[in-house]
């Protein structure tokens, strides 16, 4: 698979007519990583995947640990079968590596094998902070607005708690 770039990412936003606001800054590999900027949402982007091989994209703000146990109840999994996708499959499915996993890279989900999950959260939050398909930038944007970029990619999520 091509790897996701910025400017699909930007051309997406401005096909669906999202006003956003951009920050450039040094690559950010985690979200401990020092060059982070600081005052921006902090959110966790994670692309997991259960035994059987289903994707599901997690949406996640900072404050929250991924509770798998609760997660995979949400979700009627097996407690043991949610796990993270490798570098391969993220690739694969999104077309970006681990520290630049977004929800704009879901456009190279072509095959919809990506199940959208948003942490219920996320609805309360002034802005949404993503990576453009990049880690040395970060798109903020309403969360009405992202709604409107999944819808336009075809992804309808599901909400968690």
């Amino acid at each position: 698979m091509k790897m996701a770039t910025e400017q699909e990412a930007l051309d997406l936003l401005d096909s669906v007519g999202i006003t956003y606001r951009r920050v450039d800054h040094p690559a950010i590999w985690t979200m401990d990583d020092p060059n982070a900027p600081k005052g921006l949402p902090e959110v966790k982007n994670l692309l997991l995947k259960d035994k059987k091989s289903d994707q599901f994209y997690l949406y996640l703000t900072d404050n929250h640990r991924v509770d798998f146990k609760s997660l995979t109840d949400q979700l009627g999994l097996a407690h043991s079968r949610l796990k993270f996708a490798s570098e391969k499959e993220l690739e694969a499915h999104l077309g970006v590596v681990s520290g630049m996993v977004t929800p704009l890279a879901l456009m190279h989900d072509k095959d919809d094998q990506v199940k959208v999950l948003l942490n219920k959260s996320l609805e309360s939050m002034p802005e949404i902070s993503a990576h453009p398909n990049v880690n040395t930038a970060t798109i903020l944007m309403s969360y009405g607005d992202l709604l409107k970029v999944l819808a336009a990619m075809g992804k309808v999520p599901t909400i968690i708690n």
